[in-house]
């Protein structure tokens, strides 16, 4: 399925407990050489991993062990390689199998637990914000719906709009006439001025129930004057998340608008990891900051974590006593993992977890990001 499937519903049912075992198999795939026979290996090398780990795992009982191969071996005759996605997740416990194509990309991994890896989709749900693009024009302004690089036009919602047809006398020749009708010049060339407003509040007053109900980031694309007609008229300026200057945008396809559009989304990305890294630094003035596996795994347990940001590729495997006390790091850890049920393969994946069940704002930044806080660091509510 494609991450822009992926509901707070489905989320929160891929995050419940699993009889064990739950598999979770994560590996890269090439967007851009979708026929690339490197994919097909890995995924065949990395499913054969996880049936090892599974046969070598005390815990698990022949008829458990029967049952999820067959769900990874039905998974991946689901799997499309020619997908156009940078990683796959494949999910398969006793019962049931999924398999969610990431815009992201994962490292290759297999995670063998009581619950599935979902801090890969929680990811790549950031990536894939939804957002509205309204591409302007002095013909017609189109409302396009999009998610990540998935992008639909809009044509339910009272879009395109068009501008009003112009009255009779405008059709009348006028540059050498002084007068036409009743109208002196000076009025006839302020008409098609007002003309071109009014057009703009049609504009306005389509997209603000759109917003009302359901907003998101707004790009706002076409030539500079008809942008900075349209922030003029808009009653909620700052609902504009960014301005994008091109011509000719209106006749563009998804594919081609999706172009104009990617750098305003990689602004988009690097002003919200830099909001997030704000919001941490203010939180070290105020107390309320704190970093490290050890510090976090309590206070996100406790409900304290108001905003978590992880480094997008931290993982670690470490030995948790029954009573939830601090995580013991495993630096070179013995196979079969498994075999011992206080050993979790992935701590910050449980981190991810508890703090979106306790109502926590999640943020992925890059590795290295948050090198000298351990990789991790929250904003605390108190």
């Amino acid at each position: 399925m494609d991450i822009g499937e992926l509901t707070d519903a489905t989320l929160r049912d891929l995050r419940r407990p699993r009889d064990y075992p739950a598999v979770s198999v994560l590996l890269p795939t090439n967007r851009r050489t979708p026929y690339n026979p490197e994919d097909p290996l890995r995924l065949r090398v990395t499913v054969a991993e996880a049936k090892r780990r599974l046969e070598e795992d005390p815990r698990v009982t022949r008829a458990a062990r029967i049952d999820v191969e067959k769900q990874l071996d039905a998974a991946c005759d689901e799997v499309d390689l020619t997908h156009s996605s940078d990683g796959l997740l494949v999910l398969a416990a006793p019962g049931e199998h999924h398999v969610w194509y990431l815009p992201r990309s994962v490292p290759q991994r297999v995670v063998v637990s009581d619950s599935f890896l979902t801090r890969n989709l929680v990811a790549a749900r950031l990536v894939e914000e939804p957002y509205w693009a309204l591409v302007l024009s002095e013909g017609e302004t189109r409302l396009w719906d999009g998610a990540g690089e998935t992008l639909a036009e809009a044509t339910d919602r009272g879009f395109p709009v068009r501008p009003a047809i112009p009255d009779h006398q405008d059709a009348l020749p006028g540059a050498h006439f002084d007068k036409v009708g009743n109208h002196p010049l000076s009025v006839r060339e302020e008409k098609p001025v007002e003309r071109t407003r009014q057009y703009m509040r049609s504009v306005v007053g389509a997209l603000t129930p759109v917003l009302s109900r359901e907003p998101r980031p707004l790009y706002v694309v076409g030539l500079r004057e008809h942008i900075a007609l349209f922030e003029k008229l808009c009653p909620s300026p700052a609902a504009i998340t960014a301005r994008v200057e091109s011509g000719g945008a209106v006749a563009k396809t998804a594919h081609e608008l999706l172009d104009v559009l990617q750098p305003a989304f990689h602004e988009r990305r690097t002003s919200r990891r830099g909001d997030v890294l704000r919001r941490l630094s203010d939180a070290r003035g105020q107390r309320l900051f704190t970093s490290g596996l050890d510090e976090i795994w309590q206070t996100v347990r406790q409900g304290r974590v108001a905003l978590l940001a992880v480094e997008d590729h931290y993982q670690v495997t470490a030995r948790v006593d029954g009573n939830g006390g601090h995580p013991v790091r495993l630096e070179e850890p013995v196979e079969p993992l498994t075999a011992d049920p206080a050993i979790r393969e992935d701590v910050v994946d449980e981190i991810v977890e508890a703090a979106l069940d306790n109502g926590a704002e999640v943020e992925f930044v890059p590795d290295d990001t948050l090198a000298e806080e351990d990789r991790l660091a929250a904003v605390l509510r108190y």
